[in-house]
């Protein structure tokens, strides 16, 4: 009987605390007071720019264009890394900036993601960086998931636009971005980039939206002239070394330059023989600027007066070059200063590119082909620090005289800037770069393949895309590499 009614006690508590635990009102016992109640769009924008330094210092193209090349482990210098995944970018940035133009369009979100700026200010930052970011996935990879992107578990298998779709999607999110543009209003929060500054993000779409034109001149000639006119028509161009955007760095190792990070504990990159020897045989000043003497030899071959270039060593790419010091470095500042920025877009890049539009016959709002190129060299120059009198006999020495000395000259001006150089020297095949003689394959990759995971995970789609694509190798042209 004892036993009994102490089961009947218990099974009496229970009912009571079951009943109390349902009827109790908390209220917000459990809410954090301190903590957000919704995304903060701010924080995902700071999230989001910060994966422009993972284009601004992609080590692999550079060391592809030669611009450097590798210590006593080689690697991309031979060309042995072949693929690459890019989910990092979809489940990443791409999804940040994703959630911050939903919240910013949405009636019952937009109330309170005004509070960090603008809500159309926000939604065109937003998709500026998107189409920068998805600019140079596409010229890196060619075809890719996009318009079935995003869908969760509601499409866990999208298909892959063809990168004309994503070309004619860029333009279209460019413009719409520009449009939306509330130049009396806040920007972003969180934009540590521009400063949330609107006039500025506006010369950074025109820019981007030049670059991606005469990307695709030679398949789209009739849109590429229209696009390109339009930038120019924006009169926000950079055509001064004043305008030049740039990424800056901080101080502190959350926020220093990469090329610091990688010179922190070892010295892998030094300068391409190809670099060194152009620009000494062309006796272009900006070898000084470049780079530094090499600390352990000296050039068997001198060019300049007073064989003053006698320490300016440059590597064989992709060899085992194991005893580093035996050539020059990156200039110092570049890699020992944690907050040297990174040129985005500059006035040489653009000056160049005019020289390009107005020898093809584009209206660029006078001048021609051969006073454009002569501002390019000379805006290049001027922002690596050569001299005005050195920069005038270079350029009588090194006269306009057609297509190739635009790309030559545009390869020297995107130094250590690896995917425009790289995206330029496919599309216009110059200047000439000799393959590493100590590869497998002695042949310039000209787009990364997929990470074989696509091909596991997403098989029907992946095979529909080498369809219309070619082979998933890194020797299939893209789209608008016809020549």
């Amino acid at each position: 009987m004892k036993s009994l009614n102490i089961k009947i006690g218990l099974i009496v508590s229970f009912v009571i605390l079951f009943t109390a635990c349902d009827t109790i009102d908390y209220e917000d016992t459990n809410v954090n007071p301190n903590g957000p109640t919704a995304a903060v769009t701010s924080q995902l924008l700071t999230n989001a720019l910060v994966s422009m330094t993972t284009i601004l210092v992609d080590e692999t193209p550079i060391l592809y264009m030669q611009h450097i090349t590798q210590g006593q482990y080689p690697g991309a210098s031979r060309y042995n890394i072949l693929y690459e995944s890019y989910d990092s970018w979809y489940t990443g940035p791409l999804t940040d900036l994703n959630e911050i133009i939903a919240l910013n369009s949405d009636p019952e979100t937009a109330a309170e993601a005004i509070t960090y700026g603008d809500n159309e200010n926000q939604i065109a930052v937003a998709k500026i960086v998107r189409a920068y970011y998805l600019h140079y996935m596409t010229d890196k990879w060619g075809a890719l998931p996009w318009s079935e992107a995003f869908m969760g578990i509601e499409n866990p298998q999208p298909s892959f636009d063809t990168q004309e779709a994503i070309y004619d999607f860029l333009f279209a999110e460019i413009e719409e971005a520009i449009s939306m543009v509330n130049m009396g209003e806040t920007g972003p929060t969180g934009d540590y980039f521009l400063g949330g500054d609107m006039d500025a993000w506006l010369t950074f779409a025109n820019n981007l939206k030049m670059v991606m034109a005469l990307r695709i001149s030679d398949v789209k000639p009739g849109l590429a002239q229209t696009k390109f006119e339009e930038a120019v028509d924006s009169g926000r161009l950079i055509t001064s070394n004043s305008d030049n955007i740039e990424y800056n760095y901080g101080t502190d190792d959350a926020s220093d330059s990469p090329w610091m990070d990688n010179f922190r504990t070892r010295e892998d990159y030094i300068l391409s023989r190809t670099m060194v020897e152009y620009l000494r045989e062309n006796l272009d000043p900006r070898l000084f600027e470049y780079a530094e003497e090499a600390r352990d030899s000296v050039s068997p071959v001198t060019n300049f007066p007073g064989g003053i270039d006698a320490g300016y060593v440059g590597a064989p790419n992709g060899k085992v070059n194991g005893n580093v010091p035996s050539y020059s470095f990156i200039r110092s500042e570049i890699i020992y200063e944690p907050d040297f920025p990174s040129p985005i877009f500059t006035a040489a890049q653009v000056n160049l590119s005019l020289a390009e539009a107005a020898a093809k016959g584009w209206d660029v709002g006078g001048g021609t082909a051969a006073s454009f190129y002569e501002a390019g060299v000379e805006a290049s120059m001027e922002y690596w620090g050569v001299d005005a009198a050195d920069i005038a006999d270079y350029i009588a020495a090194h006269p306009y005289t057609g297509i190739e000395d635009i790309a030559y000259e545009k390869w020297v001006a995107l130094y250590l800037n690896g995917p425009e150089a790289w995206a330029e020297w496919r599309r216009l095949d110059a200047p000439y770069l000799e393959p590493s003689e100590y590869a497998s394959e002695p042949t310039i990759p000209v787009r990364m393949a997929y990470d074989p995971s696509i091909a596991d995970n997403n098989e029907a789609n992946y095979n529909a895309m080498i369809g219309f694509q070619g082979a998933d190798s890194n020797y299939t042209k893209l789209w608008w590499d016809v020549n």
